[in-house]
């Protein structure tokens, strides 16, 4: 075990008696010396210590939590590290020191069975109000389950932000190796699958948190961890049963927590307005005075809470064996590694890696007679696939007779004609980076340039959009690693690469172009404004 009683940490804080235990720490009650109050201290365990990533992840989860004032969030008040300066800073252990709660994890409670709506909802909207608050702060939380929510008798407390992540980002897991960390049963469908940290994740998990305190199940069948994992990506969530009482609202809230789509869900504001309105309780929300915060007490017109066992049986699990369901889970959990503190949470690696990438590629032909023609270019690689590309590399191939003389934007690039190779150090999922390209050649006299083509990233085939840019018009800016464009700001599909018909020799009332010109056509008076690969050509004069 990490730590011992009596020790005392940075010559202030005496250890007492450890009061949770987890894969990566312990958590002790302490005594602070100087302040003459308990205190609780997550110290990191002794044989993780010494790997820098592990005690940047403590420090980093300090960092965040002591920015986050509020009353359902618990307050974090040092971060320090113990051990023998002369060891050096591998030899020393992490430590927090956060705000002794006394209080049930809600994660006991359920084991009791189901609670009354209404302390179910005031619960759930105290929840969502503290993490209004770390979301305004841009901190999601990304770990939301029963087991990091404390019930003391100030209210709701949020638990363990150490995996929490900043709005925007590049989910951490996608860093790693793939691997997700979570519980299988509170996991969000777009941390399965890869992408970046939103709020729209903490939320979806308060849907379940809801869920599963008015009704002591998850809204899916589900055997084996797999199958788990697999429902909160394919399955739809059972409706609600019946509650007696429960306003319609919070039924349809609840809904919408749980939508697959993330954009689908409500912000954790609402979420948290809603629920407590539905019950009259006050809770603090961004931007709202806090000082007539009330604790979670069931009204005076309250029904009692129901027997413990009242719900009938869910036809989808049995619960006539509580205690045989949690050995099972415990055996499956103790065939992967642990992690958190008092959490129960598991690493998990539930899908392979799922490649994807688009290119727009953006051509700029310098239109002059009679000579061979110099060309600009930019070209936008974005990674649409869910692990995080270190490095990677781009191929494609002028087929057109072009000579590359240079690539500005990009890491290494070896100039010459035909198979282009253009790499770069790091692209995360949902990120995109653009670069440009300068060369000459590939038309006839005073033709464009034929497209390139055959793009692969990572040896994986993308989606590509070619498009022209008349003279007059600009290029896109070379960018450094960026959010990936949105589908409505790249150039359509459906249209063929080339001149517009008619006017000209090879079109329509002008005479015919050289059936051997790789570009299939003759000079455009004007290049068309935006132009793709595929599809069929479209009729003389009708409208793209």
């Amino acid at each position: 075990m990490s730590g011992s009683a009596d020790e005392v940490l940075g010559n202030r804080y005496r250890l007492i008696a450890p009061v949770g235990t987890g894969g990566m720490a312990v958590v002790w009650r302490a005594r602070d010396l100087v302040l003459d109050r308990d205190v609780a201290i997550k110290l990191l365990a002794g044989e993780l210590a010494g790997n820098p990533g592990n005690r940047e992840r403590i420090r980093a989860e300090a960092q965040v939590v002591a920015r986050l004032q509020h009353p359902n969030i618990t307050a974090v008040h040092d971060y320090g590290e113990a051990g023998d300066v002369a060891a050096g800073r591998n030899g020393r252990r992490p430590y927090v020191v956060m705000e002794l709660l006394e209080g049930e994890l809600l994660s006991d409670r359920l084991r009791s069975g189901p609670m009354s709506w209404r302390r179910a909802t005031q619960i759930c909207a105290q929840v969502a109000a503290g993490l209004a608050a770390a979301h305004e702060r841009g901190v999601v939380h990304r770990d939301i389950k029963p087991s990091n929510i404390m019930l003391t008798p100030a209210g709701a407390k949020i638990l363990d932000f150490g995996v929490a992540g900043l709005t925007g980002s590049y989910d951490p897991d996608d860093e790693r190796d793939g691997t997700v960390f979570g519980t299988p049963a509170y996991l969000a469908p777009e941390r399965l699958l890869g992408g970046g940290v939103i709020p729209a994740t903490d939320v979806y998990t308060v849907g379940l948190l809801a869920y599963r305190c008015l009704t002591d199940r998850l809204p899916w069948h589900a055997d084996t961890p797999t199958q788990m994992i697999a429902n909160h990506v394919y399955e739809p969530p059972h409706p609600l049963p019946e509650i007696a009482g429960l306003p319609g609202e919070v039924a349809r809230l609840i809904g919408r927590c749980l939508a697959k789509d993330p954009d689908a869900r409500p912000p954790a504001a609402e979420v948290a307005r809603v629920l407590a309105a539905a019950t009259g309780i006050h809770v603090v929300l961004p931007g709202e005075d806090g000082s007539s915060t009330q604790e979670v007490h069931v009204p005076p017109t309250a029904e009692p809470e129901p027997p413990r066992r009242a719900l009938p049986p869910s036809p989808h699990r049995n619960h006539g064996d509580r205690r045989a369901a949690r050995r099972t889970w415990a055996a499956v959990a103790a065939t992967v590694a642990a992690a958190g503190v008092t959490t129960g949470m598991i690493v998990w690696k539930p899908w392979a890696p799922k490649p994807g990438c688009n290119i727009d590629f953006y051509l700029h032909p310098q239109f002059v007679a009679n000579v061979t023609m110099p060309f600009e270019a930019r070209v936008t690689v974005a990674n649409v696939g869910n692990r995080t590309l270190a490095p990677w590399t781009l191929q494609f191939v002028f087929r057109s007779g072009q000579i590359v003389e240079r690539v500005v934007g990009v890491g290494t690039f070896q100039p010459g004609a035909g198979t282009q190779v253009v790499t770069g150090p790091s692209l995360p999922p949902g990120k995109a980076v653009t670069f440009g390209v300068w060369g000459h050649g590939g038309g006839s006299a005073g033709r464009p340039p034929g497209p390139p083509s055959d793009f692969v990233l990572n040896d994986v085939a993308c989606d590509v959009r070619i498009a022209m840019r008349e003279p007059d018009e600009e290029l896109p800016a070379i960018t450094d690693v960026g959010d990936a464009p949105a589908e409505k700001s790249r150039p359509p599909t459906g249209q063929p690469f080339g001149p517009p018909p008619g006017g000209g020799p090879g079109g329509p009332g002008g005479p015919p172009g050289d059936p051997n010109d790789p570009n299939g056509g003759p000079p455009p008076s004007r290049p068309p404004r935006a132009t793709a690969l595929g599809g069929p050509a479209p009729a003389p004069h009708s409208r793209l």
